[in-house]
């Protein structure tokens, strides 16, 4: 755990509580030697100027700061923007070039590869529901370009092995992420778990079922306007009394978590062949 770090996502696998538990962690990380840049600083420096085609302005210098022994490198957006996160060909289908391109520019020698995998039950309308934030609406259907039965972690992982041939890869879930937060951290950064401080603050209102209804129902009279959205999910936000968005049949959820549950069994065996450059945390078990 000496070497750099490129922690690529997934979006809506608890990246935000990270991201900011890391920069209130700040400190020991200087002290460590380890270069992290918060998210918003990091993608004006580089995620955009680097990935953003026509972007006006250029990418900052990559060299690591005066001081520091190696790199945290921590954006989702690294991967693709949200609403791009599934396409026809699959999740992140251009993840691997845009990875190697961040890697590449700031000098990033063979490093971990960090990724947070979550089931597709859940994640598909985390991602829908997180790409109306910042895009015109459509229905969840018209959002959905690959069949439930066609879903799979493999390709994304098997790409990204190839952008890094030389790199560990660190996988986990994140169905077993919330109260082992700062486990995590410190697995990806060698340091001890009381190190981190982490985020105490609730994190951004969700999108409940009833929410997404209504603007389903909008939708069907007219143009959806992001005030709307905003409008919302103020009046239903998720929680309790509206669970969150569900839009999956009995049969559709069965063929999911059987996916998921494929992805994983083929994750864990990978791992356990010798020399394996793949790794499956157990954050469960610790």
């Amino acid at each position: 755990m000496d070497g750099d770090v490129l922690w690529l996502g997934l979006h809506k696998t608890g990246t935000t509580f990270l991201q900011k538990s890391l920069d209130l962690s700040a400190g020991e990380l200087i002290r460590a030697g380890i270069a992290y840049v918060g998210l918003d600083e990091f993608r004006r420096r580089w995620t955009r100027p680097l990935l953003h085609d026509g972007h006006p302005d250029a990418p900052a210098p990559g060299a690591l700061p005066e001081g520091m022994r190696r790199w945290l490198v921590f954006d989702e957006n690294i991967l693709a923007l949200v609403q791009h996160g599934l396409t026809r060909n699959g999740f992140y289908p251009k993840a691997g070039p845009r990875a190697r391109r961040i890697a590449d520019h700031l000098g990033l020698r063979q490093p971990m590869i960090v990724l947070g995998l979550r089931g597709f039950a859940g994640m598909v309308p985390s991602l829908y529901c997180e790409a109306l934030k910042s895009t015109p609406f459509k229905p969840f259907r018209s959002f959905l370009a690959q069949p439930p039965e066609a879903m799979s972690w493999l390709p994304l992982i098997a790409q990204l092995q190839a952008a890094f041939p030389a790199s560990r890869v660190l996988l986990y879930c994140a169905e077993e992420l919330a109260g082992r937060e700062a486990r995590l951290l410190a697995r990806v950064t060698g340091l001890r778990d009381q190190a981190f401080t982490l985020l105490s603050e609730p994190e951004r209102v969700g999108f409940s079922h009833k929410a997404v209804m209504h603007l389903h129902d909008l939708s069907e009279r007219g143009p959806v306007a992001r005030s709307d959205v905003r409008e919302a999910t103020r009046r239903w936000p998720r929680g309790p009394e509206h669970p969150g968005f569900a839009p999956w049949s009995a049969e559709e959820r069965k063929v999911l978590n059987a996916a998921y549950a494929r992805d994983l069994a083929t994750l864990r065996y990978q791992a356990s062949e010798p020399r394996a450059q793949l790794c499956l945390l157990d954050l469960a078990s610790g």
